[in-house]
């Protein structure tokens, strides 16, 4: 099913990560070093994106910020995107973020 993924311009590597950051499954074109580092941050990111959407949800009184959706770190060359448990790294040059974004949360829900 991740390698499906792999098939959209810019993506280069895909993971399925459970609660604890371990890995569940994998396809790309990456180190395994660097796709369990990938699988880490993304741990540890979407805890902190979800506390902060908590506190802004709290603040401005607006529905619909939590739970968190997913997320994107935008680097100069490469992204790092993510919807529930399912992480992406992409080259900027070839991607296309929307569908990218549609294909992680119907992947996420299979």
């Amino acid at each position: 099913m991740l390698k499906r993924l792999l098939v959209l311009d810019g993506v280069v590597a895909v993971c399925r990560v459970q609660d604890d950051g371990e890995i569940i499954d994998s396809a790309g074109l990456i180190s395994d070093e660097m796709m369990t580092q990938m699988a880490h941050f993304a741990l540890w990111y979407r805890r902190m994106i979800s506390g902060n959407s908590d506190v802004f949800s709290l603040f401005s009184q607006m529905n619909g910020w939590t739970p968190v959706r997913g997320w994107i770190v935008k680097g100069a060359a490469m992204s790092v995107l993510s919807v529930a448990n399912i992480v992406a790294m992409v080259e900027n040059k070839d991607a296309a973020f929307n569908p990218i974004f549609a294909a992680l949360e119907e992947a996420a829900h299979d």
